[in-house]
């Protein structure tokens, strides 16, 4: 087996999209941006829990003045039809990580997020990695920083 050095670990990437879909069935996450400068967590001690994430929706950030016309058709047209991904879903998003057991509420908003959804097994981290940095180059051509890429399925 082949281990990816961009990829998450088992339990980054079949926890970290915990809770966002209310029957348990969240996807897993192949890939993010971020993960040499924001760690993900893992629970340690006798009263640990899973972090719980909800989806958020994204508005009036500079990257929403140039998704539509510019950013969006620029990544599906160009970059994901370019590197051969198929069938793959775009979309911004925020991530809400809810606080400790008996206080939710006291949570932490993530950044923005390119979400790209892919079907299992079709893209490694390290294709997701390299397409990533294409894409924040593209991001950065158009003034928008701060803007996390990730990869699920």
């Amino acid at each position: 087996t082949v281990v990816s050095g961009h990829g998450p670990d088992a339990y980054e990437r079949a926890s970290y999209y915990n809770g966002i879909a209310g029957d348990g069935d969240h996807p897993e996450l192949v890939y993010r941006s971020d993960s040499l400068t924001t760690l993900f967590p893992k629970p340690v001690g006798r009263f640990s829990h899973i972090p719980v994430k909800s989806l958020r929706g994204v508005f009036g950030t500079p990257l929403n003045k140039v998704w539509d016309d510019t950013v969006r058709p620029q990544i599906s047209r160009r970059i994901l039809k370019a590197e051969k991904i198929q069938w793959p879903s775009i979309g911004l998003a925020r991530f809400f990580t809810h606080g400790q057991p008996g206080e939710e509420d006291k949570g932490s908003l993530g950044p923005v997020v390119i979400w790209i959804g892919v079907p299992p097994g079709s893209t490694s981290p390290d294709t997701a990695h390299d397409i990533s940095q294409q894409i924040l180059t593209l991001l950065r051509k158009n003034d928008v920083e701060g803007v996390v890429v990730e990869w699920s399925e």
